[in-house]
Formats: structure tokens, C-alpha cells, sequence
């Protein structure tokens, strides 16, 4: 559903909340059983519950909820007036992990899985006095998405914002734009879906582009897409990209209402085995990045996206790739006018289950709601449908994942043929060794003299799927750079497509004294990171380097000595609190920077 810029009611800010580990408030319904001055049930009053804020991780708002797994409750009041002829929605942009939401004594609805975004219809039930209830629970299991085991803190709470928003009973539900080019025109397709309490109402919709002078007219009924086209000449309009991420507002109107948004308009598509934006090759010099913000964890501010923004610009780089879940709302409209183009991932990571009915449902739905949301930034140019999810059965193949695969593909591309798709899945070969499975979690070491001997690990059916092949190919030292990124190139050059190395890299902590040569020193992960761009300049078959990762992150799995005890990922060009590892940070940007001059000066050889 489209709900930017609507009438609203925000509702962040101040809010009740408790943990809830022995999930009194189920049992009692605390929702609908107010409680008694002199009474002891139930277990629960007004004064009696924490102040917290909305959005949050409880993880980072609570101290002594740090690592706390479980069931928690959030609560508040709020007043609202609803429009004569209006809908009412609760919007959510993402909660950790599954919900239950009550207002004023009655359930409004509940959501499955986390971080997508979801909407509850609650016309009904809104009165002019309310009180919302949410309730939570975060628990790692493994018939979720993420499962049991993820390298990234299991955040708990209302993470994104939170609103209510006020709809025409009969208004324009979502919309999609799409940008092709053809010859010297540029086509603008447009996709609109109405909704209604009449299932046979019928409206003209009107399509308008003020700044370039466009506008077009479709009729939308209800439960169909409906769509239209504006074309204009390729001169009268300045394309998206990266050196000029120039926005464009655009209006779609009813009788009852017309909606606004600003969005850049592009191409994105593939040519042999170069990725092509507004029909120009262009390489992805990336980072990896989590939704993971200083003093603020999972939940993003304006404040933390700009700081993330500026250090990737700072790094040289035009690409995040954005692991391993959807992120805010906020995020993309961020990057849209910053011109940084982007990825964006579902949590199918380290599953071997991502085959069953159950996950691949739990999945695709997380996708289908963040591409509805997302679908209309011009600076995303990736679906990413999974993450080291390669398990395979040899003796069953019913037990290996590709029915996920090819389901989820299908959908993203029925959804929004527009962008590419892909997964960091393409690492997984097939050598004297054993393969990686999900049993041995980041153990991903493959002795390095035997790459000559990988092949690759799927079916040519497989790597057909994917616009781009994905690799997170880490070496274990120095020297190993050349052999593994080589023979990745030799693997998968002859299937035509556009290679990247989605993940690589090393780890260290900032300004540790230690010999320049032990795992953990910036010298070290500088020096792996070093080799690296010196042997992608000699393979430029490669189109996109993601170094893992822009930060160090929360996660209680990795307990060497430069991760100080704290449960900290330290893979990071910056530390947790976003200061730079000096020696990694100045010899990535200096990599980078010797790349791009480069490949800048070689001729361009469109679909090599």
C-alpha cells in the first residue's frame, strides 16, 4: 500500500512498553481487561509499565534488555478524528519479529514475520479516544526467516515508525512506475491498483509529471492493475543516476484525492556481461552494509542513514549492498536523493529449509510487502531473493532449495520486471572438499590450492534465474587473492552474465597494537583488502565489488580477542560507533579510487 505523504497521525514517540517473558499479557488480555485500582489482576497498570520510544530496538533502549529474546508489549493513547468518506489504516514500517495488535479491546490484526512493512484496516474500530496495544515476540526459531542462527543482532521491537494514516473509502492503493528506453524516447510506464469497499467501482485516474509537461489518463477498477504510458523525448528529461539524481514529482489523481511522490526515472538492464544504467555500462563499487545505525542499533534516523551515506561516499563508492533484510522506508528515499544506487535482501540466510512450503510462503511474502513499498526508487536496482542458502541433498533432491528459487523468481519478476534480480549464492562450488552447508555456520574456508579443482555448484537451470552472479568469496590470507577470484572468473564467464563479488574481505579491531601480520590487526585487513582491487584490475570480467562490511555490528556469535567480549562483528572499515579503522578506511578508498581511474580509462566495449 502506498503511504507516504497521507493524511496522518503519528504515532511515534512516547510509548508503554515491558518485557513480557512469562507473556502475562496474553494470558490476562490486558488489552481488553482494564486494570482495577485496588485489585492485584490484572498484573498490569499505566504507571506500572516502562516509558520507552517508538521507534526503537528494545536492545538498544533498555540496557537490561541487551540480549533478551522474547515475548514484549507496547501500549499507548492517542486521539483521532476520522474523515467523513475515509478508511483508517494502522501503518507499520516494520516490526521484530511477529505481532499482535489490539485497539481499543479488539485484535486489529497480526503480522508473521518481521521487517517488512504491513498495514491493518481498523475503520471500525477507531473511536475519537484509543488505545493501541502491540505485542511481539522475537524469538529465533528455525521455521523462520532469518532461522535460528544469523550473523546480526536479533533485534526486538516497533524498529520503524509507526501511523495512522486516513484513505478515501475509494483511493488509489498502490501505484509502480517503470523507466525503458527507446531509440531517442523514453517511455514511462505506469501501474495503478484502486481499492474499495465497492468491489465494482470504477475510476479515472490522471497521471501527471508537472516539471516535464506530461500527463496521461487511465481507467482503474478494482482488483486489476490498471496501466498507462508517457513518452517524451530523451533530451527533455534528465535520467536518474548516480551523477545526477535528479527526482521528479509526480501526482496520480482521483475526484477524491491525488498523491505526491518525488521519483527519479531510469533504466537498469543487462547486456552480455555488463550491467547497463540509462544504456551505459557502469561498474558497482560497493560496500556491504547493515541496517545497523550508532546509539541506535536496527533503527535508523535521519541522522544515522546521512553518517552511513557520507562514509560510502567518503569510500568512493556509487553501490551499497544492503544486507540481509529490508530496511526503513526512510533508507531508500535517502539514498534517491543522495545517488547511491543499491540492493535490497529477504533474510533466507543460512537456511537449509527454505524449501518447504512454510518458508518459501513466510519469504516471499516479507518480499512481495517491501517491493510494494519500495518499488518506486529509482536508486534500487537489486532484489536480492536469498544468502548462503546453498544446502543441497544429493540423495534427495527434494531437500535442496531450489524450489524456493525458482518460486521466489518468478514472483519478483511478475511483480517488477524492472530491476534486477539476484542472490549471494553464486560462492557455492563443488570441490575435493566438502561444500558449505548450514551445520557449519561461517566456516567457509576452502583450501586454496584446490581451486583449480572448483566447479560450479548448481544447474545451468540454476544461474539461468538470475539477471547477476553474486559471489561472497572470502580468502583466508595473504597471497590467496589472485587463485580464488580467477578461477571464480573462469567458473561463470562462459554463462554470460554480469559477475560480482558480493561479499569479501577480513576483520579487525581499531587501533589494536598487535603485529602487523596477525588476524585482527588493521594492517592485515588492509593489506587483504589491498590485494583484492589489485587482482579485480586484472579481471574486469568482475562488475561489482562489495567489501563486507561498512561497520562493525551486534551479534553475540564471535568471541575472538579483537571482538573484546562485547559481541561484536568486526569486519567493519569503521568501528561500531562509526570511527574509521585509519589503516583499512585509507587503503580501501585509495583501492577503490586506483580501480575507478582505471577502468575510466579503458574504452567501453558494450555487451562484452
Amino acid at each position: 500500500m502506498f503511504t507516504h505523504n497521507r493524511v496522518s497521525v503519528d504515532l511515534n514517540g512516547a510509548w508503554k512498553f515491558c518485557p513480557d517473558p512469562m507473556q502475562r499479557c496474553r494470558r490476562q488480555q490486558w488489552w481488553k481487561n482494564p486494570t482495577q485500582p485496588n485489585g492485584i489482576f490484572p498484573c498490569w497498570d499505566v504507571d506500572g509499565l516502562w516509558d520507552t520510544t517508538v521507534p526503537s530496538t528494545w536492545k538498544m533502549q533498555h540496557v537490561e534488555l541487551k540480549w533478551y529474546d522474547g515475548h514484549a508489549v507496547y501500549m499507548r493513547d492517542f486521539d483521532a478524528e476520522l474523515p467523513a468518506g475515509h478508511e483508517a489504516y494502522l501503518v507499520f514500517d516494520g516490526a521484530l519479529y511477529s505481532a499482535q495488535v489490539y485497539l481499543n479491546g479488539q485484535l486489529a490484526g497480526e503480522h508473521e514475520w518481521g521487517y517488512s512493512p504491513f498495514q491493518l484496516r481498523v475503520t471500525e474500530l477507531l473511536r475519537e479516544r484509543n488505545r493501541l496495544w502491540v505485542l511481539l515476540e522475537n524469538i529465533p526459531r528455525m521455521d523462520r526467516v532469518p532461522g535460528e542462527i544469523h550473523d546480526w543482532c536479533n533485534d526486538g521491537g516497533l524498529i520503524n515508525p509507526v501511523k495512522l494514516i486516513y484513505v478515501p473509502i475509494t483511493h488509489i492503493h498502490n501505484f509502480r512506475t517503470e523507466t525503458r528506453l527507446e531509440g531517442d524516447e523514453v517511455v514511462i510506464g505506469v501501474e495503478v491498483q484502486l481499492e474499495s469497499r465497492d468491489r465494482c467501482a470504477v475510476e479515472p485516474v490522471t497521471v501527471r509529471i508537472p516539471e516535464l509537461d506530461l500527463a496521461a489518463k487511465v481507467e482503474a477498477s478494482v482488483g486489476r492493475v490498471s496501466r498507462c504510458e508517457l513518452r517524451l523525448p530523451r533530451t527533455e528529461i534528465t535520467l536518474w543516476s548516480p551523477d545526477e539524481p535528479l527526482l521528479y514529482q509526480t501526482e496520480l489523481s482521483t475526484r477524491f484525492e491525488t498523491l505526491g511522490d518525488e521519483i527519479g526515472y531510469r533504466e537498469i538492464r543487462t547486456s552480455g556481461r555488463e550491467i547497463l544504467l540509462n544504456g551505459e555500462p557502469i561498474r558497482l563499487y560497493g560496500i556491504c552494509t547493515h541496517a545497523e545505525f550508532k546509539d541506535t542499533g536496527r533503527t535508523a534516523t535521519a541522522e544515522g542513514i546521512q553518517l552511513a551515506i557520507d562514509h560510502a561516499s567518503g569510500l568512493g563508492c556509487n553501490f551499497l549492498r544492503c544486507a540481509h533484510y529490508p530496511y526503513p522506508e526512510a533508507w531508500g528515499r535517502a539514498l534517491d536523493r543522495a545517488g547511491l544506487l543499491w540492493w535490497e535482501e529477504v533474510p533466507a540466510y543460512w537456511l537449509p529449509n527454505m524449501h518447504t512450503d512454510s518458508q518459501t510462503r513466510r519469504t516471499c511474502g516479507m518480499l512481495a510487502e517491501t517491493m510494494r513499498r519500495d518499488w518506486n526508487r529509482a536508486s534500487l536496482i537489486f532484489w536480492s531473493v536469498s544468502n548462503e542458502c546453498c544446502w543441497r541433498n544429493p540423495e534427495n533432491p527434494k531437500e535442496n532449495n531450489y524450489g524456493y528459487w525458482f518460486e521466489a523468481v518468478k514472483m519478483v519478476r511478475e511483480l517488477d520486471p524492472s530491476r534486477l534480480i539476484s542472490c549471494a549464492e553464486a560462492g557455492n562450488m563443488i570441490s575435493v572438499k566438502p561444500v558449505w552447508a548450514p551445520d557449519s555456520g561461517d566456516e567457509f574456508d576452502r583450501a586454496i590450492e584446490d581451486a583449480e579443482s572448483w566447479r560450479p555448484g548448481h544447474t545451468d537451470e540454476w544461474y539461468a534465474l538470475f539477471d547477476v552472479l553474486a559471489a561472497n568469496l572470502y580468502v583466508g590470507n595473504p597471497g590467496e587473492a589472485e587463485p580464488a577470484y580467477r578461477r571464480f572468473v573462469e567458473m561463470f564467464k562462459s554463462y554470460n552474465k554480469p559477475l560480482m563479488l558480493s561479499e569479501f574481505g577480513s576483520m579487525s579491531l581499531r587501533g589494536a597494537e598487535v603485529p602487523a601480520d596477525r588476524l585482527g590487526s588493521e594492517a592485515r585487513h588492509a593489506a587483504m583488502l589491498r590485494e583484492a582491487y589489485e587482482v579485480f584490475a586484472g579481471l574486469p570480467e568482475i562488475s561489482g565489488y562489495c567489501p563486507w562490511c561498512l561497520a562493525d555490528i551486534r551479534v553475540p556469535l564471535h568471541w575472538r580477542w579483537y571482538n573484546e567480549g562485547k559481541g561484536l562483528f568486526r569486519y567493519g572499515i569503521l568501528d561500531e560507533q562509526y570511527e574509521p579503522k585509519k589503516a583499512v578506511y585509507t587503503a580501501l578508498r585509495e583501492a577503490v579510487a586506483r580501480l575507478k581511474q582505471q577502468f575510466a580509462n579503458q574504452p567501453k566495449e558494450t555487451g562484452r
